[in-house]
């Protein structure tokens, strides 16, 4: 073995066994979220030896002084200072300090702008793992409020005219849709060993924890926000400051309820009504439309049996041209389309009801629609702030050898065009 393979090894072993250890650290976040995070940093790496860079474009002396950063506000938060160091202010490793306190009122508390480069590769890694964040029309605002015209009136047809005839004017009806900014953070511990020095390691995994919990709040806003239905319970709500799909107001969305005696998500025929839940959906919006739904959802209806033969119409579907029937992807998920239906693509995302939900009668469980009609305001800062005191997740962290990491950010979230979607419903009995 040569130097460069011996040095490879070693470096694969250290990186392995820091993901390891922060991993176990988070006790603060769901297991979930932390595997998830690591994920991200294991593609991450795998893009860098493939393509010499990954998806944040940060060089790994810009992670390393994020990183830095992060540990150098802890430090002076520990001495109880409240400003970044003047040496990273002088060599331009901090943006400035945001004297917007992660507690409003209180500027002992404040938190620090990160680099703009950083904000973008943590936007950049949600959009990665977020069906929403990837899909939906992105609006950058520099208020806290922005209206986007809406087109409300019927199709426009024109009109045919005779000689010396004037023709009609045809009126153009739009209404308005507004983002409105809000608050979002994310707040975890992590432990003190693992803050003792910047390393390309840590700052991967504090821009990966940021970009995967963005993205996760932003899909549960998008799709369910607002909806008297959880869809992990099937009680209620998922509420918040957005409404989403599954939460607007009744008569607003394009609806379909299946046929009387189909009370489960599993009675979904991927035929017969994937087919009338496009065709509620007007044809000017139907490029770059796509189902979504929760995976195991996606697994009855990718098993329901819709031949007198009893085999599963998936094996059917899966030879046809242009995806025409229903395939399926086992690697497909919120960003990668887990399959297709009636032509169109299928992406399935956790926060969809379930099939663990108590009841199935008369609920929306299956949108089918273009995600471009639905608006991201993107206020663009990020803040990190940090605690060495405070209860993280129930526990208090001074006493636990931990630190408290704070992200924040600004951004907005609106269905434009809510015709531009269609609810699937069971029956009511």
């Amino acid at each position: 073995m040569n130097e460069e393979k011996i040095l490879a090894a070693v470096s694969e072993t250290v990186t392995k066994n820091f993901s390891d250890v922060m991993e176990k650290s988070l006790k603060s976040m769901e297991e979930v979220s932390a595997k998830t995070a690591r994920r991200i940093v294991e593609e991450m790496a795998v893009e860098r030896s493939v393509r010499g860079t990954d998806i944040t474009f940060l060089t790994d002396e810009q992670k390393k002084d994020f990183a830095l950063q992060v540990i150098e506000a802890w430090k002076g938060r520990e001495a109880g200072a409240v400003r970044v160091t003047k040496e990273l202010i002088d060599a331009g490793k901090v943006h400035f300090k945001a004297n917007e306190p992660l507690i409003e009122e209180q500027d002992n508390r404040g938190g620090y702008l990160v680099q703009p480069e950083v904000a973008a590769a943590i936007l950049r890694i949600a959009a990665s793992v977020g069906t929403i964040l990837k899909q939906a029309q992105r609006w950058n605002m520099k208020t806290d409020q922005l209206g986007i015209p809406n087109y409300t009136g019927s199709f426009l047809t024109g009109s045919y005219i005779g000689v010396d005839i004037p023709g009609s004017i045809t009126g153009l009806t739009f209404g308005q849709a507004v983002l409105i900014v809000k608050k979002w953070q994310l707040a975890f511990a992590v432990g003190n060993d693992l803050l003792r020095d910047a390393s390309v390691e840590l700052g991967e995994w504090l821009l990966s924890l940021a970009g995967e919990a963005l993205a996760n709040m932003v899909d549960q806003q998008g799709f369910v926000g607002g909806a008297t239905l959880n869809a992990v319970t099937g009680t209620t709500s998922y509420a918040g400051p957005f409404q989403g799909i599954l939460g607007l107001p009744s008569g607003s969305v394009n609806t379909y309820t299946m046929a009387t005696g189909n009370t489960t998500y599993a009675k979904f025929n991927p035929v017969t009504d994937a087919l009338n839940m496009v065709a509620t959906v007007e044809e000017s919006v139907l490029d770059g439309c796509a189902f979504y739904c929760h995976r195991t959802v996606w697994a009855d209806i990718a098993g329901t049996l819709a031949s007198t033969s009893g085999l599963p119409f998936l094996y059917f579907g899966a030879m046809a041209a242009n995806n025409s029937g229903l395939e399926k992807d086992p690697t497909g998920g919120p960003i990668r389309a887990a399959g297709y239906m009636a032509g169109f693509p299928v992406y399935t995302n956790r926060w969809m009801p379930s099939t663990t939900v108590g009841t199935q009668t008369n609920t929306p469980f299956i949108i089918f629609g273009n995600l471009k009609a639905m608006a991201f305001g993107d206020k663009g800062t990020i803040r990190v702030g940090n605690f060495a005191s405070g209860s993280f997740g129930g526990k208090e962290i001074a006493l636990s050898d931990q630190a408290g990491i704070v992200y924040k950010h600004d951004h907005a979230l609106v269905v434009v065009l809510p015709k531009a979607f269609c609810v699937g419903y069971t029956s009511a009995s």
